[in-house]
């Protein structure tokens, strides 16, 4: 065997020793980028699969959400709505049989703490004048509603039934009543008890 076949089988030998040597570790770091690329993936497919869900939410919030929204708003609005109040009570009343003789309003000044209410002049309707302050803890700003109605004790009964299911945000607060006697046309007693029922309600707003 001559001299230059020797060099040829070292320099083969020395070859596959460094690609032994070489290849190994270069092996092993591809096996680890591969598992970093695969759980890469998984993280990609984990983020996608959350933002579907949080697409689904919101078109669900855009569908419920937004009628939720509306029915908070309606019951407990931004305005005091007046001339809205007004319509309600006395279509109620109207519905109920009764004749809605006075209605007042008047407006608390401090809704967060204890406050005395102050009467103030609202549209045609004058405010209540108060001389007896009263004491109301209460979280929103609100409204003193004092009505006068007459009619019978059923349909009180069924307006109070009505207010309860009213969309406004609403408490009762003082219900007096005293019976009268119904008259005909030519004035004499029929012989109908009817009331005259007089009552205090705090309309809540924003």
């Amino acid at each position: 065997m001559n001299k230059k076949v020797i060099i040829i089988l070292v320099n083969i030998l020395v070859g596959i020793a460094l690609l032994f040597v070489f290849a190994d570790p270069l092996w092993n770091s591809i096996k680890v980028l591969r598992a970093e690329i695969d759980k890469q993936n998984e993280e990609i497919s984990k983020v996608e699969e959350l933002l579907v869900k949080v697409q689904e939410l919101e078109a669900e919030y855009q569908e419920t959400g937004g009628e939720a929204i509306e029915g908070i708003l309606e019951a407990l609005p931004e305005e005091k709505d007046l001339p809205y109040l007004i319509n309600q009570f006395e279509a109620m009343a109207v519905n109920n049989g009764l004749l809605m003789e006075s209605i007042k309003f008047s407006e608390d000044i401090k809704s967060d703490k204890k406050s005395t209410q102050q009467s103030s002049q609202m549209d045609e309707f004058s405010a209540s004048s108060n001389s007896d302050s009263q004491e109301v803890i209460s979280p929103f700003p609100y409204l003193t509603v004092e009505m006068t109605l007459s009619g019978s004790y059923e349909g009180f009964k069924t307006y109070l039934e009505d207010l309860e299911s009213n969309i406004r945000l609403m408490d009762i607060k003082d219900v007096d009543f005293a019976s009268e006697q119904s008259k005909d046309s030519e004035g004499e007693s029929s012989g109908l008890p009817i009331f005259k029922f007089n009552m205090g309600l705090l309309v809540y707003y924003q």
